[in-house]
């Protein structure tokens, strides 16, 4: 006994590839916003972690630049990062560090990078947050990481955009060009 495939119109067929597309871009917005958004509530619980003073040992703005042959223009890529050591004391104990923002994923927003260059010069003395429970974790300045929050934007954007997709294919409106 043979059976006939199911025949599916050409209709159906763009609608089922508009909302696999749809669904997709969902999934790829949770992979990007899922890490972010836990990053920055791990972030945010930073704010209310006791203060101590730290004196800024050493902080440098180093500017990478990458020249890339993919582009027409000559222009290279820069982008900035700050790199900081601070010593602080806990209970008679001193400790040493290097961690700027909690969370960032090893990434820094160049604009930020350069706003915290200008804040923590070398021998200046700043406000560091330290958790309780374990001294040796210190961020210089506490809070959602700017890297999380911007991949909570990105996860967001990509998210909406695949409701609005899989909307649009149920609604029969728009196609997939195959």
């Amino acid at each position: 006994m043979t059976t006939t495939p199911k025949i599916v119109d050409r209709n159906e067929r763009k609608k089922r590839q508009s909302l696999a597309f749809g669904r997709n871009l969902i999934v790829l917005a949770g992979l990007i916003f899922v890490p972010g958004a836990w990053a920055a509530a791990k972030g945010a619980l930073t704010l209310r972690w006791p203060r101590a003073d730290a004196k800024i040992v050493d902080a440098s703005l180093r500017l990478q630049t990458v020249q890339s042959s993919s582009r027409s223009d000559t222009r290279p890529d820069e982008w900035s990062s700050f790199i900081v050591h601070y010593t602080y004391s806990i209970g008679g104990k001193l400790y040493w560090s290097g961690r700027a923002e909690p969370y960032d994923f090893g990434m820094q927003n160049s604009a930020g990078a350069k706003r915290m260059a200008g804040r923590h010069p070398t021998g200046s003395s700043a406000r560091i947050a330290y958790d309780p429970e374990n001294p040796a974790i210190a961020y210089l300045e506490p809070g959602p990481s700017s890297m999380s929050l911007a991949m909570v934007g990105i996860g967001t954007v990509i998210g909406l955009s695949g409701l609005w997709v899989r909307n649009l294919a149920r609604r029969g409106i728009g196609e997939m060009e195959t």
